[in-house]
């Protein structure tokens, strides 16, 4: 089964790959950027998915000059060979579409992720088999609209980890939400949130994907054979 982990970060002047830009520069890459993510699903054998919901402007006058550069390079550049190679894990419709998806949201990203999950209800809930919120600013009751069925889907599919004094993955017991099961990040520092809960949330990765695809079969009836009818003939005879 091919997993696809995608990463969606918290708003403000963050960049793709970034989960916040003064801890880069005071805590270094492995605590600021998503690249111990990326290596770690990576390693996994999944593919990654870097969002990058902060880039909503377009300055015309550099897209004009990228235009016209690509366009040029087509007409330049020389014919493509015809012996094409299949793209890994894409050779087929078929083969493109049967990933497993898991989320990972900081912050404001947990909140566009419910929105994403409301605009695409069945697409999401079909695809999606877990999302991993870190700190997140969601808030089921408003965003689902009472939509008991998206409200469930949440509970059985979200988890949590939240800045908090306890150890790292204890349940935090917290009333303020009770729309997913919430643990502890592992710290009290917002912005170390996400790297300190990187191993946790992959681990949870792994647990929900076996829970997915592990298939429980009715147990096993014993096979009736004529020695056995023919003994349990004689019991009841004697009997």
């Amino acid at each position: 089964l091919y997993i696809l982990v995608v990463l969606l970060q918290d708003h403000g002047v963050f960049r793709a790959g970034q989960w916040g830009q003064k801890t880069i520069i005071h805590e270094g890459l492995y605590h600021g950027t998503q690249i111990p993510f990326i290596k770690t699903a990576l390693q996994s054998g999944g593919g990654v998915i870097v969002l990058n919901p902060n880039d909503n402007l377009i300055d015309l006058k550099v897209e004009e000059e990228w235009l016209n550069f690509a366009l040029k390079e087509e007409t330049h550049s020389a014919p493509q060979s015809p012996w094409l190679i299949p793209k890994r894990c894409s050779s087929s419709p078929e083969e493109h579409t049967v990933y497993n998806v898991a989320f990972v949201a900081h912050g404001y990203g947990g909140l566009v992720f419910i929105n994403l999950l409301m605009q695409r209800k069945w697409e999401v809930m079909k695809k999606v088999y877990a999302v991993a919120l870190i700190d997140s600013t969601h808030h089921t009751m408003h965003q689902t609209r009472g939509d008991l069925q998206v409200q469930e889907w949440i509970w059985q599919h979200c988890r949590e980890w939240v800045t908090n004094s306890r150890p790292l993955d204890r349940p935090t017991g917290s009333l303020v939400k009770m729309d997913c099961p919430t643990v502890s990040a592992g710290t009290e520092n917002y912005s170390l949130a996400p790297s300190s809960s990187l191993q946790a949330i992959f681990k949870y990765f792994r647990s929900a994907l076996k829970a997915k695809t592990t298939v429980v079969l009715p147990p096993r009836s014993p096979i009736l054979t004529r020695s056995v009818a023919t003994k349990k003939g004689i019991n009841k005879r004697s009997a």
